[in-house]
């Protein structure tokens, strides 16, 4: 409650800034109730032979009372506060009664428009080092005095009242400290499965050395035999154009790998991606008489290499994974929903039963011991799934065959944009 009779002020510390920084580091104002505390001002009471007790933290513009004895625990205006007065006393407040010190003789406490205090008593709280962050407070309606002993008894619960709030405060510490060694711990697993990940993908991909194809096809593009042939020089620039790209690839691999597994996100159209990847996995595609069909997709966000390497292993997969007794047919598709994307690989191959589709993205998992592969195509799938927050499900295409659908999320700001819009 505020009083609106007259203006009030109130004094401040001269380390008031010190003072309010010493005070959020306790994390008390605002936060649940301290346990110890209720017990501290009824003893307080008892000693000082008072009915009122309470602990008063003074923040910037209130006073917060932490625990009561007497009454229900409040918050004033700090312009309305006793103790905003008290605390800059440099020790003990002792008034037998408030309607004769000039201090608090005009206190909205003390002439009855809050209430009608007489005698008053406080100690400061003060911390390690010697910032004042409130009182504890005894009062009564009726003046009267303290002893000696009853003061010394009220500084030794002031300190008494210190020491639970800093037990509080450590206790917060260790909580943020074994908070941040969880977090990082959980990050380090991540960042070392990830470069194990990695590790196991370039070992996969570079079976054949990448250097000794690139120089071997720039010197056949100097042939003149093919220089002259058109058809002969576009295959060789193909070649060299899917080998540099094979390169780069692996590069921003290494690259990604050694700070973490960390993607660089950017907006990736899908339609070159997958285009690139189909010319990239061409010969296999033509080996096995298939049909790949790219419908429109897309563009969306996310790790262009990673994403590169997601559809190249699901259409590798579907390649090499085909029923021998018909024409393979592989179709990808895309779509865009409010909150994301949807990249669909449909393929009418031998399928995967339903009860192996959750264990096929477990490294080094293979069903088909019959069919070349190392089992970490769909591994590598699902550790780009997990790295863009995506979605991966499996299921089975009408007729025979693997549908894998992955779900990508837009970003929160793009969504909140896109409401706006």
């Amino acid at each position: 409650m505020t009083s609106t009779t007259q203006q009030r002020t109130y004094p401040v510390p001269a380390d008031e800034q010190e003072r309010l920084r010493s005070l959020a580091t306790y994390g008390i104002v605002g936060g649940p109730p301290l346990p110890d505390l209720p017990a501290v001002v009824e003893l307080a009471a008892y000693i000082c032979g008072v009915p009122n007790a309470v602990v008063n933290i003074i923040s910037a513009s209130r006073q917060h009372q932490m625990a009561a004895y007497g009454f229900d625990a409040g918050v004033c205006d700090r312009e309305d506060s006793m103790c905003a007065i008290a605390m800059v006393e440099p020790e003990t407040v002792v008034v037998g009664d408030a309607t004769l010190d000039p201090r608090f003789a005009h206190n909205p406490f003390v002439t009855g428009e809050i209430d009608h205090v007489r005698f008053y008593a406080s100690s400061q709280l003060r911390d390690k080092h010697g910032h004042t962050l409130g009182t504890l407070c005894v009062f009564d309606g009726e003046p009267h005095d303290l002893t000696p002993r009853q003061r010394d008894g009220l500084d030794k619960l002031a300190r008494l009242v210190m020491d639970v709030m800093e037990l509080h405060r450590h206790g917060r510490l260790l909580e943020q400290a074994l908070d941040q060694v969880h977090r990082t711990s959980t990050e380090l697993q991540r960042s070392n499965a990830s470069l194990q990940h990695f590790a196991g993908q370039v070992s996969h991909d570079l079976k054949n050395p990448l250097t000794g194809v690139l120089g071997f096809v720039a010197m056949l593009s100097d042939v003149p035999a093919v220089e002259h042939d058109p058809v002969a020089k576009r295959c060789v620039d193909k070649a060299l154009s899917s080998a540099t790209r094979m390169w780069r690839m692996i590069e921003d691999v290494l690259s990604l790998a050694s700070v973490g597994g960390r993607p660089s996100f950017t907006d990736v159209a899908l339609d070159t991606v997958a285009h690139q990847v189909l010319e990239d996995i061409g010969t296999a595609v033509a080996a096995a008489q298939a049909t790949v069909e790219i419908e429109p997709l897309p563009a969306v966000h996310g790790d262009v290499t990673q994403l590169r390497v997601l559809l190249q292993n699901l259409l590798s997969n579907a390649v090499k994974f085909r029923d021998p007794v018909r024409p393979c047919r592989i179709r990808l598709t895309g779509s865009e929903t409010p909150t994301g994307w949807t990249v669909s690989v449909a393929d009418n191959g031998i399928g995967i039963p339903p009860e192996d589709r959750p264990r096929v993205t477990e490294m080094f998992t293979r069903l088909r011991p019959d069919i070349e592969g190392s089992g970490i195509g769909l591994a590598t799938c699902r550790r780009i799934i997990e790295a863009h927050d995506a979605e991966l499900v499996i299921d089975g295409t009408p007729g025979g065959g693997t549908t894998v659908r992955i779900t990508l999320p837009k970003p929160p700001e793009r969504i909140n944009l896109e409401l706006l819009a």
